[in-house]
């Protein structure tokens, strides 16, 4: 009887009772403190998946840009699979004669290929292509930094029971942090196919290139003028001809110049036209390049 009634004291019973009040408490205390560490290095990965997620959607965006412009579905497949989103999207934050003479080049390289890899490069689709690419990007970036939901509720301990209020406020929080990371949507407008760019890629190149200035320079400076003046004298005509007749056909002479120029230009790699560039050293160079 000693026993029981030590065991049932009024006394002993508070006893146990308080300090299985201290031990609920203390892990109720615990898996706070647990959670509010968990939600704050969770709402420093929402942060930081909204600033790297920022920058890999505007590549993606500036990207698409790039190549929709072309109005070219298979020049642009061909540009998607040769290069990275990044140097595509680099392409966009070019000078216009910078970004010109780079399209030209791989315009150049596209229309070398065979038949065969031009036929294949057709029937891709990009554009699909890239938006699940950039998708998986997303979600692996989200898994890396910790952005997940780590799926607790369904515990059945009972340590879970006693913090089951405090987890369920936690959740809360954790789907409120993950719903907050917020990146950019894909959304770059559509060029018809054979209304873009392409046809006119390596134009605004020419009118920066040396050959082009070298033919600007000679109808300025006059040195056009001598050589239709000259060919007058040779064919006994220069006196035949009025002032206004020769210039209509210095003007001639400058257009037939420029369109022979601008033929050449469009149809080299930059390495042929650099070759050719260097050996244009007088005007006899000039005409017998020009034909």
């Amino acid at each position: 009887m000693g026993l029981l009634s030590s065991v049932f004291n009024p006394r002993t019973i508070r006893g146990i009772a308080k300090g299985a009040g201290k031990n609920i408490l203390a892990t109720i205390a615990e898996e706070r403190e647990k959670g509010e560490e968990y939600l704050t290095i969770l709402a420093a990965a929402k942060e930081d998946v909204n600033n790297e997620g920022k920058i890999i959607g505007d590549n993606y965006n500036r990207a698409l840009r790039v190549m929709e412009s072309t109005g070219n579905t298979a020049f642009n497949n061909f540009l998607f699979s040769e290069m990275s989103v990044k140097d595509i999207a680099d392409l966009g934050g070019l000078a216009p004669t910078t970004k010109d003479e780079q399209l030209k080049q791989l315009k150049f390289q596209f229309e070398g290929l065979t038949d065969e890899r031009k036929a294949e490069l057709e029937t891709g689709n990009y554009s699909e292509i890239a938006k699940k690419n950039y998708d998986t990007k997303i979600n692996e970036l989200k898994i890396s930094k910790g952005l997940v939901n780590n799926n607790r509720m369904g515990e059945n301990t009972l340590k879970a029971l006693i913090t089951k209020n405090v987890r369920t406020k936690g959740k809360e929080e954790e789907d409120k942090i993950i719903s907050q990371a917020i990146v950019p949507e894909l959304d770059t407008p559509t060029v018809a196919e054979g209304e873009g760019i392409y046809g006119s890629i390596g134009k605004t190149a020419f009118e920066d290139s040396r050959l082009k200035l070298m033919i600007d320079q000679d109808y300025i400076d006059g040195t056009m003028e001598e050589v239709v003046r000259n060919r007058l004298i040779m064919s006994n005509q220069i006196f035949d001809t009025s002032a206004e007749q020769i210039q209509d056909l210095v003007n001639e002479e400058y257009n037939r110049q420029v369109n022979s120029a601008e033929t050449i230009f469009m149809s080299q790699g930059d390495d042929l036209i650099i070759s050719t560039k260097q050996q244009i050293n007088t005007d006899k160079d000039i005409d017998d390049l020009l034909g």
